[in-house]
């Protein structure tokens, strides 16, 4: 299938108002509609079950390492190339099915791109240049075998990894440096089965406090009977650490402390524990404020949004007690940064080793000690997006992918997100194995097992019906300006308005006014059998509205606002059934008529072409029963 025949795809529209903290489970059964400008597709060769992107901001390419394969495609020039990584040597290997080459990084390291694989158990990283590659030294790098549990991290001359150095040895996961000044590794005690997750480097007001934070989770030491097997931690390491003064510690990490990341929703009690993902969204103005939203899940598969600050980790670090230790601290405080290129002491370095845990748990920052929100749904990533919509306000948005191959679109609000938006990016859908974010260009980058799709942010075009429709959404991508729905980007005399308050007035009075001609051209005929079943489906467009079907002018049903998509069912069609039905939504005194539809009678056919319609008519369940009493009236003769 050509590119051009595979560049449509659908997006599931899902506009809703306000979801407070403790929103419930909110999916809908979407209304469907055609992709936004800006939308491509790259197919991959065969089907992937692993999957590694890299993107440079403001860049049009992706990359995309796969089993064996690195893929390139250019999204503004419809370029594309493939370049083979077959695996060298299997005689590492104990099963077949690792037996491959798997890459599992992708990056830059001294302006050259690095790319490394599990090579048949014998981890080999290559440099890519002009798409030739040469080998070179692989250890740390890439995992022997495909393992969702390796963290590579490049910063400057520096590469921090998670990834074992031996085959059969070396077994207890570590935090390692594997490139700099020195190699350094974590301590064997001071994590209980890690399941790494996400680092970063915040770089502070002084280059000896630079830090590495890194996320995961762990045993939970605590073995009482209703506290969680797992739980979620933060640990922070000086970027200056040299290591200890020993024989013993010469090549640990000295600065190690950890504490717990707290996410509970205080109503319910509920406790999310497990951390899914991370993502980090910097501030333009302190280091300190620094967002880290933490997804989380809880053991029903529920999930949540925390939100934390690096200013709040970094206080808890530097001023909580440790747990377990009881006397007097030394002078140079456990994870406390050395100076001017100094060895932390001894005696602190033994404290820290014996106790990395410090009291103080972290808690959330918006809104206080509370998530942003949680619901039913189960997601598997986030990513966030800044963007400044007309007035003049910067407000984060959230891509959220689902389990069912869904991401849900959010918009963070002062007192909680609104659910703008579930974009459908593969059709059917298919699971999202891997996204990343162009911030620059306001793209989405998408991969499914077998293809890859770049989404633009402002999708403007799905509120097209009106500028009530285009205003209400709250998206502060869109605004109406010359008759449609258009992204901020392209017109900032727009008419908008993202806060809570009602946005009929910014609409010209002369379209909010506006009626519909109600003629039986605007209808949608439908043709039913008499006697036969027939649902009525009305699209949710705001979570906030009331929709009510009408037959003939008469209202016969009203939707609450937890019986979404709006569906009017006729069990059994009789002659009074027939005629006019629409659906018409209302919200803060404006009304939109959705769903217009003229259900209309078949025309009279014989004797024999009834029965036979009839018949088709009568659900399967009848059929069944039916025979049964034949079966039976024939044993009973």
């Amino acid at each position: 299938m050509g590119l051009n025949s595979r560049a449509a795809y659908l997006f599931a529209l899902w506009t809703s108002h306000l979801f407070f903290l403790t929103a419930g489970d909110s999916r809908v059964n979407p209304r469907i509609i055609t992709a936004p400008k800006g939308e491509s597709r790259f197919p991959l060769e065969k089907r992937e079950n692993l999957i590694t992107l890299y993107h440079e901001e403001g860049d049009s390419s992706l990359l995309v390492g796969a089993e064996g394969k690195l893929y390139y495609f250019d999204f503004e020039s419809s370029s594309n190339h493939v370049e083979d990584f077959p695996e060298q040597d299997s005689g590492a290997c104990q099963k077949p099915e690792e037996e491959k080459n798997y890459l599992t990084f992708i990056g830059k390291y001294h302006d050259t791109l690095l790319i490394c694989g599990t090579n048949a158990c014998k981890p080999t990283c290559w440099n890519l240049a002009d798409r030739n590659k040469s080998e070179v030294a692989a250890q740390g790098l890439a995992p022997f075998v495909r393992n969702q549990n390796s963290l590579v991290l490049v910063d400057g001359e520096a590469i921090y990894s998670t990834i074992n150095l031996h085959q059969h040895n070396g077994k207890i996961p570590r935090f390692r440096q594997v490139r700099g000044t020195g190699e350094l590794y974590t301590s064997d005690t001071v994590m209980q089965n890690p399941e790494f997750v996400k680092a970063t480097v915040i770089k502070q007001d002084e280059r000896r406090d630079d830090k590495i934070y890194y996320f995961f989770r762990e045993d939970n030491p605590d073995r009482s009977p209703e506290a969680p097997l797992k739980v979620s931690r933060v640990a922070q390491l000086c970027k200056g650490d040299k290591g200890g003064t020993s024989s013993l510690s010469a090549s640990k990490w000295t600065t190690f402390l950890k504490t717990t990341l707290v996410c509970v929703d205080p109503a319910t009690k509920s406790n999310f524990n497990l951390l899914q993902d991370v993502f980090f969204v910097p501030s333009d103005k302190n280091w300190r404020e620094t967002r880290v939203y933490g997804l989380f899940s809880n053991c029903w598969g529920y999930s949540a949004i925390c939100v934390y600050t690096i200013g709040d980790i970094d206080t808890v670090f530097r001023t909580s007690k440790l747990k377990g230790y009881t006397k007097d601290m030394p002078h140079i405080r456990p994870g406390q940064c050395p100076w001017d290129g100094n060895h932390t002491p001894p005696e602190t370095f033994k404290i820290a080793d014996l106790h990395p845990e410090v009291e103080e748990r972290v808690q959330p920052v918006v809104p206080r000690n509370s998530p942003l929100f949680h619901n039913k749904n189960r997601y598997q990533a986030i990513g966030v997006h800044r963007i400044q919509a007309r007035d003049r306000h910067t407000y984060n948005v959230l891509y959220l992918v689902t389990d069912k191959g869904y991401i849900h679109k959010m918009v963070e609000m002062p007192h909680g997100v609104l659910n703008i938006l579930e974009i459908q990016p593969f059709q059917p859908p298919a699971p999202i194995l891997a996204m990343t974010l162009d911030h620059r260009r306001a793209k989405l980058y998408v991969s499914s097992p077998t293809e890859v799709v770049q989404v633009p942010m402002d999708m403007c075009e799905v509120y097209h019906r009106s500028c009530e429709s285009c205003v209400m959404a709250k998206d502060p991508y869109c605004g109406w300006a010359d008759g449609k729905c258009v992204s901020v980007k392209t017109n900032l005399t727009m008419l908008q308005n993202v806060t809570l308050e009602s946005s009929l007035e910014i609409c010209p009075r002369s379209v909010f006014k506006q009626q519909e001609v109600d003629s039986p051209e605007s209808y949608r005929n439908v043709t039913v059998a008499l006697f036969s079943r027939y649902f009525l489906h009305c699209p949710t467009e705001s979570h906030a509205a009331t929709y009510m079907w009408h037959h003939n002018g008469s209202r016969i049903q009203n939707c609450s606002s937890t019986h979404r998509p709006c569906i009017h069912f006729i069990k059994n069609m009789t002659h009074n059934h027939y005629g006019r039905y629409t659906c018409i939504s209302e919200e803060n005194g404006f009304s939109q008529t959705l769903v217009k539809e003229w259900l209309l009678k078949q025309p009279a056919p014989s004797q024999t072409l009834m029965q036979r319609s009839q018949a088709v008519s009568v659900s399967p369940s009848f059929w069944l029963g039916f025979l049964q009493m034949m079966a039976l009236a024939r044993l009973f003769q």
